[in-house]
């Protein structure tokens, strides 16, 4: 499963697809207020294009019944570009990725991943601060953006018209994004704030973070995605300059078009409006890390805006890459998924511990984490519910599971997928997630393919594997004293 990603703005929509429906407390929330502001001319609404004919069915993939019939190019200057013409509705989602989070940043620059979310929004040559924004919503459309471990995301929503004003907004930003003194205090000061009130005031959101960074430590994840306020206030903006210069460049980025565009239209368009910008420095990749999976991680810690208990448990897995990964999504189903999972069906129903509980298997582009969340009832202690939790992993790893298991396992993959699919902006994130990532804009479909070749053998394997004694656990308790910074041990 895919990470999750927040949006930028008041809209909060899910950019990630399947990763929207990851545990909310593994996220990072941008947050800028939004105002019309006045603005110079942008481009006019293209011509009315003329439709073109249905494309060819293609051959069925993932066991769907339909393919994504997608189309690409590149430009010169490495940007790779990915098309699905869609004539259903006279609009167009326009998402364009860039290969770089939060693991790719340095020990004593984090945050600026993030930040960037905030500074592309800060004007550029022709744009003024908040245009983008305020040109989008003034043609009926909408964008957003947002931030997690691995990748920067920007899309738009337009009607089918206003092609060359999602070309010339997104273009101008990337040739010449405003990196001043003044913006980038205003911007820093923003994060400050977001961070109060997204993370700092908001129960359970910063011991979980840290939960994460310390399970991950060692690798690119072990930080928080928003960083930290001595990092934020120890960078100048040279030092921001010199971020995006490394990172924001065509050849570091996927640009996806799904709807209502024609892919000669868009290839002289995008040639116009992107060629020009100079290629980036070629980077090496990001160093994955080293996980330490040798011993368990036991956490306690009092949160004082907690009015309830609330306990994590997990295992280290792998990352999206991995074979691995898909029989472990499948078990994370199985045992965690839904109220008629093995787990939550028990813990809620049959032994009535807990409020709610549930998870899921999380894989990011080089780790993964198998993972539960539970709120007790009343006097319910985290032993008892640890206990429910050894004796389901217990009996599949010692009896497995049933086909009819597997096969629901598989069924809710693909009920993910033609959800995920049904949208312009869905299929966009997808493709856009798919090749950069996996070098495979039909990834999503590819992923059913995989699904539906796991046998219950598999199931037992991995959960004999990876779900074993070092797990990783969190207990937050509510408490009335200092902040509930610290990884105690348990």
């Amino acid at each position: 499963m895919s990470p999750t990603l927040k949006s930028h703005g008041r809209s909060r929509r899910a950019l990630a697809g399947r990763a929207g429906r990851t545990l909310a407390l593994f996220t990072l929330c941008g947050g800028l207020s939004i105002a019309p502001i006045a603005a110079d001319a942008a481009p006019a609404a293209d011509p009315a294009p003329a439709k073109a004919a249905p494309a060819a069915k293609k051959p069925a993939k993932g066991g769907l019944g339909f393919d994504l019939p997608v189309q690409e190019f590149s430009l010169a200057n490495g940007l790779r570009v990915y098309v699905v013409e869609d004539h259903s509705t006279p609009s167009f989602n326009m998402t364009l990725l860039y290969d770089v989070g939060s693991r790719d940043e340095v020990q004593g620059r984090t945050g600026f991943a993030h930040l960037f979310e905030h500074m592309m929004f800060e004007g550029s040559k022709n744009v003024p601060p908040m245009g983008h924004l305020t040109f989008v919503q003034r043609v009926g459309g909408n964008n957003n953006a947002g931030t997690n471990y691995d990748m920067t995301v920007y899309y738009n929503n337009l009607p089918s018209q206003y092609l060359e004003l999602g070309l010339w907004l997104e273009s101008d930003r990337l040739r010449s994004l405003e990196i001043t003194d003044a913006n980038f205090e205003n911007q820093r000061a923003a994060v400050k704030e977001e961070k109060a009130m997204r993370m700092d005031n908001v129960p359970y959101a910063a011991a979980v973070q840290k939960w994460l960074a310390a399970a991950w430590a060692g690798t690119g994840y072990g930080h928080e995605v928003i960083g930290s306020l001595e990092d934020l206030n120890a960078a100048k903006t040279p030092d921001v300059q010199a971020f995006f210069d490394k990172y924001y460049a065509p050849n570091n980025a996927v640009l996806v078009f799904v709807g209502d565009v024609e892919l000669a239209d868009l290839k002289a368009k995008v040639e116009k409006y992107f060629g020009d910008i100079k290629k980036g420095p070629d980077r090496a990749p990001t160093p994955a890390g080293q996980v330490d999976r040798s011993k368990p991680m036991e956490s306690v810690v009092e949160d004082p805006l907690a009015q309830q208990a609330l306990f994590l448990l997990g295992w280290h897995t792998v990352g999206a890459n991995h074979p691995d990964r898909y029989a472990l999504d499948l078990l994370g189903n199985i045992l965690l998924v839904g109220e008629s999972a093995r787990i939550p069906k028990i813990l809620q129903d049959e032994k009535k511990l807990v409020a709610f509980s549930g998870g899921t298997h999380l894989a990011l582009r080089d780790v993964g984490l198998v993972f539960i969340n539970a709120m007790p009832l009343k006097d319910v202690k985290f032993d008892a519910i640890k206990q429910v939790v050894r004796d389901e992993v217990a009996k599949i790893q010692k009896s497995g599971i049933t086909a009819k298991e597997l096969q629901k396992a598989i069924n809710a993959q693909v009920m993910n997928t033609v959800e995920t699919l049904a949208t312009n902006q869905g299929r966009a994130n997808e493709i856009a997630t798919g090749a950069l990532f996996h070098n495979d804009p039909k990834h999503i479909l590819t992923d059913l393919e995989k699904y539906q070749q796991v046998k219950p053998a598999d199931i037992k394997r991995v959960a004999t594997e990876y779900l074993g004694a070092n797990w990783l656990t969190l207990e937050i308790n509510p408490g009335g004293g200092g902040a509930p910074m610290g990884m105690g041990a348990g």
